[in-house]
C-alpha cells in the first residue's frame, strides 16, 4: 500500500483494496470451502483493512 498525503487518497486506495479482498475472499471461499484457512486469512486481512479504514475516516 502507497502512502497519500490526504486521507482522501488513502480511503479511496483502501476501498478499493477491501473490494478486491472481498472479491477473492468469495472465489475462494467457493473453491475451498467458506471455513478453509486461506478463506478465513483473507476474511481476517479484509477486517484490518476496515479497521484502518475506520480509524483514517474518524481522523476526518
Amino acid at each position: 500500500m502507497q502512502i497519500y498525503r490526504n486521507s482522501n487518497g488513502l480511503i479511496k486506495a483502501l476501498l478499493v483494496d477491501i473490494e478486491a479482498g472481498r472479491e477473492l475472499m468469495i472465489q475462494v471461499g467457493l473453491e475451498e470451502g467458506f471455513t478453509s484457512k486461506n478463506t478465513i486469512a483473507i476474511s481476517q486481512f479484509i477486517d484490518q483493512l476496515l479497521n484502518h479504514l475506520e480509524e483514517v475516516s474518524a481522523t476526518d
